[in-house]
């Protein structure tokens, strides 16, 4: 079992944590070991007690790695909370290859440039999501990689994110559970991402994903997510 090829997912919502380990395969998941425990110190997707949100989540973790057989080192982790925003921003780039072609460092460059954006401090950028690429005026491009041109621009969409809260978040995993963040995910794209089909995206849908205490909202146009926001109100 290669360690590299592990993937660890922690869920942290209002009332349960749930906890993933998968084998990543080539075009499948086989998944390890599952736990889902009771929520405590969370309310409304943030952290609101830090002990005993840390022993929900050591209890989450040590459910998963006795039935996958695995000792977790570090986990992709989402969350939530009224404290998600979201905005829509655009980059501009030059294409700095001699000859015109666009390359991966372009398309890397322009997502710089759009994320470059006036946010508040106490915000914290989770995801700089392209909806749509743009190459000397021809609009509509979903990947212009090999592309020729002189000037790529780029539409994205950005969610954001309370930094005290990502920091309380990492800060449990961390210190308390002894793992490391190997990313935060809005637990509102994660959810899109695992239940919407491409042919969904493209045609315009709405996922409403109704959690305990808030409910995220996202809503793809032409394949690509153009609103996210998060509803302070459960089930």
């Amino acid at each position: 079992m290669t360690e590299t090829r592990i993937v660890v997912g922690v869920d942290i919502g209002s009332s349960k944590i749930a906890t993933v380990i998968g084998q990543a395969q080539e075009e499948s998941l086989n998944i390890l070991g599952v736990s889902e425990v009771i929520s405590r110190g969370i309310r409304r997707g943030q952290i609101v007690d830090i002990e005993e949100a840390a022993t929900s989540i050591n209890a989450s973790l040590d459910s998963a790695e006795r039935m996958a057989g695995y000792s977790v080192d570090r986990v992709f982790v989402s969350l939530s909370g009224a404290h998600i925003l979201s905005q829509n921003s655009k980059g501009i780039v030059a294409i700095s290859a001699p000859n015109g072609e666009i390359t991966e460092s372009d398309v890397t460059r322009v997502l710089e440039a759009a994320g470059a954006v006036s946010t508040p401090s106490t915000t914290t950028i989770l995801h700089v999501l392209p909806k749509t690429f743009t190459v000397d005026g021809e609009s509509g491009i979903k990947d212009p990689v090999g592309m020729t041109g002189v000037r790529l621009e780029v539409e994205t969409h950005i969610i954001t994110a309370n930094s005290v809260s990502v920091k309380n978040v990492a800060r449990v995993l961390e210190q308390e559970a002894g793992v490391n963040v190997a990313g935060v995910v809005f637990s509102g794209l994660a959810s899109s991402l695992s239940v919407l089909t491409d042919t969904e995206r493209e045609l315009g849908v709405v996922l409403i994903d109704v959690g305990a205490g808030i409910t995220n909202v996202c809503i793809y146009v032409d394949g690509a997510l153009s609103y996210s926001s998060v509803i302070p109100i459960g089930a």
